[in-house]
């Protein structure tokens, strides 16, 4: 018997042998290797791919014009992209008396602010404390009730005016608020204090109450180290250097700009009130002295 001879045959791997495909040249550009077959799908990608393409285009485009044109493409890209370009915005209104379109303007649901996540404002008492209650303070509960807003930095520019200042009989002078009286501070109110009149003033009591306001969730306080009184000695000292104590008051540091203790502040002048005129005032105790004892 004539053994079965097996014959085994080579087949080409697909239409052609795998010897004999071409090779990618790799010296071809990539859109010569890569040709798109269709428009790119960005809304395909996962949200963190989404943000730094969004976020390279935003922040190194040379042309303001493309960048408008992301904002105008439809309204997903536009939340997405308002989120990155909004995330923290710095507005200085020191020197306006009318709030700027940022912060003036009738929200919408395309309103830029409120993709705001945090806010550097740089406001002036001069220009702009007294209308903050009325003006501001609405439009950043509603930055933190409809928008996005977290953390508010407030710095304070230039210098507290007098007493004059903060009620309706305003000057328009340069004076500092060298206008003190006895003043009754802390929580229980049995603390006896010689300082500056406003504030026991309404203007800066309400802006007292907006320091903890529980609708935004941080609230940080800078005053300009120019505008150094006693009340923000105390208010910030433990932030200070300790080999360059304040003295009487006035910063001798080389810091522009002191960051508050609020928790201190608002613990001290919160509800302060004049020591009524038919009080007899025997002894009185200044922050800042060598005698104060306020734990």
């Amino acid at each position: 018997m004539v053994p079965t001879k097996w014959v085994t045959e080579r087949k080409s791997f697909g239409s052609k042998s795998i010897a004999f495909r071409p090779q990618l040249c790799h010296e071809l550009s990539v859109t010569s290797r890569w040709k798109l077959t269709g428009p790119f799908r960005l809304f395909d990608l996962p949200p963190e791919l989404r943000v730094q393409v969004l976020s390279l285009a935003l922040q190194d485009c040379e042309e303001q014009v493309h960048v408008i044109k992301i904002f105008l493409a439809c309204r997903r890209l536009y939340t997405e992209a308002a989120d990155i370009f909004y995330h923290e915005t710095w507005v200085d209104i020191s020197h306006r008396s009318e709030p700027p379109g940022l912060l003036a303007e009738p929200i919408t649901s395309l309103s830029p602010r409120l993709h705001v996540r945090t806010m550097n404002l740089a406001i002036s008492p001069k220009t702009n404390l007294r209308a903050f209650k009325s003006v501001y303070v609405p439009v950043l509960r509603e930055m933190a009730d409809k928008g996005s807003l977290h953390t508010l930095r407030l710095e304070i520019s230039g210098r507290f005016s007098r007493i004059n200042f903060w009620t309706d009989d305003w000057a328009d002078d340069e004076d500092f608020c060298d206008n003190e009286v006895p003043l009754l501070i802390s929580p229980d109110k049995n603390i006896e204090y010689q300082g500056p009149a406003f504030l026991v003033a309404q203007p800066f009591q309400s802006f007292l109450d907006f320091l903890s306001d529980p609708r935004i969730s941080k609230v940080v306080l800078y005053t300009a180290s120019t505008d150094h009184y006693e009340f923000w000695c105390e208010c910030h000292r433990k932030l200070s250097s300790k080999l360059i104590p304040c003295s009487n008051g006035s910063w001798r540091g080389k810091a522009s700009r002191l960051k508050v203790n609020q928790k201190r502040l608002l613990w001290l002048f919160r509800g302060a009130r004049t020591v009524p005129a038919s009080a007899a005032v025997t002894s009185i105790q200044r922050l800042g002295g060598p005698s104060r004892s306020l734990g």
